[in-house]
């Protein structure tokens, strides 16, 4: 994976100045600005798994961007809803363990308490797992452009098991990349908007490599 590639691509684009700013304005408007960022993501990648050679997105076509970010969301809140149950199931049992203790009713409270901790590890474990999965649904998807595919747990468990070295390396590169997106926070205020934009773009191009090197679905 050629990851010094994927940081510099952007400025090959004669454009790219105008493409980032304009991602960064609309990552600002709220759920929108979300939803069209995972599609940009989606074209950068499909892009570049498709041999572009100035494969940054442009923004002249922006409610096909916006529908293919709702599919990208809709395969992120599949694969989160393990998370979602697992911490509601755990905000219960501390809620429970609380109102029990202030009740004086340490036994049970404790019991609760206790519980919910020795969960804790679980609810971490699945967000470890699902990270992963959601991102060989998305390849799939892209391949594909189906969100049946994608959805299918097993056939995506099996992907990552067949490279199991190169999906972590793309979900720790993920990391970085959200590391970066949120240095304009850090650095310039509500430049984070357009950082984000930014690791987005150079995420996208990861994306597509390992679009490259993953043999599609059989349908």
């Amino acid at each position: 994976m050629d990851i010094g590639r994927a940081f510099s691509y952007v400025f090959d684009d004669d454009e790219w100045l105008t493409v980032i700013l304009l991602g960064g304005l609309i990552a600002i408007v709220p759920i929108f600005g979300q939803i069209v960022l995972v599609g940009f993501l989606f074209e950068t990648a499909r892009n570049v798994a498709a041999g572009n050679s100035r494969p940054l997105p442009k923004w002249n076509h922006l409610g096909d961007t916006f529908s293919l970010g709702l599919s990208g969301i809709l395969i992120q809140i599949v694969y989160a809803l393990p998370i979602v149950l697992l911490s509601c199931a755990f905000g219960c049992l501390m809620a429970a363990g609380a109102g029990t203790l202030s009740r004086q009713e340490s036994a049970v409270g404790g019991g609760i308490m206790l519980t919910f901790l020795c969960l804790l590890p679980l609810l971490t474990l699945v967000s470890l797992i699902v990270q992963p999965l959601t991102l060989g649904a998305m390849v799939r998807y892209i391949q594909t452009g189906s969100l049946g595919v994608a959805l299918r747990v097993g056939a995506v468990a099996s992907l990552l098991r067949s490279d199991m070295g190169g999906w972590l390396l793309l979900w720790l590169l993920q990391i970085l990349c959200g590391v970066v997106g949120g240095l304009g926070s850090v650095f310039f205020g509500v430049g984070a908007a357009f950082t984000m934009a930014y690791a987005t773009a150079v995420f996208g191009h990861l994306l597509g490599q390992k679009i490259t090197s993953t043999p599609p679905p059989t349908l």
